[in-house]
């Protein structure tokens, strides 16, 4: 498979869930940053949406169960853990992931020919980066404050 490496703002301006995470694994959010991106992912499986990727395994520090109560929209790019999994949500839709960032990287365009960049057996990379250079690459700015 393909090797991608996704950029990804990590705030709690766009990942309302990441202060939780780090405190329900007593952690730092630095910590969960730092697992977040140390590691490389497998492509386990595509599907829930069109471009949506099972990403796995997260290390043990940061896995943290789906939510009890799924939110009515999540934000394209949104970057996710659930249980084991992490995730980017590929286009807005209803999820039940926690929310710990949020990428520029579109990963559903139905009109370049193929659904997603990811496909089954892909490696998949993210890495940090600022506010400035996740708005210079276009990321979506609604949910900044």
């Amino acid at each position: 498979g393909k090797h991608h490496r996704i950029p990804v703002y990590y705030d709690e301006s766009v990942g309302p869930d990441l202060a939780r995470i780090a405190e329900t694994n007593n952690c730092s959010v630095d910590d969960v940053i730092k697992a977040h991106t140390e590691q490389t992912y497998r492509v386990y499986a595509m599907g829930f949406a069109p471009g949506f990727a099972y990403l796995g395994e997260v290390n043990e520090k940061i896995r943290t169960p789906r939510l009890d109560n799924p939110r009515k929209r999540i934000t394209a790019g949104s970057v996710a853990i659930a249980e084991s999994q992490t995730a980017v949500y590929p286009s807005s839709s209803p999820g039940g992931w926690n929310i710990i960032g949020r990428t520029s990287t579109q990963l559903y365009d139905p009109s370049s020919g193929t659904i997603s960049p990811l496909n089954v057996g892909d490696e998949v990379e993210f890495y940090s980066v600022s506010k400035e250079q996740f708005v210079d690459d276009g990321g979506d700015t609604e949910a900044l404050s």
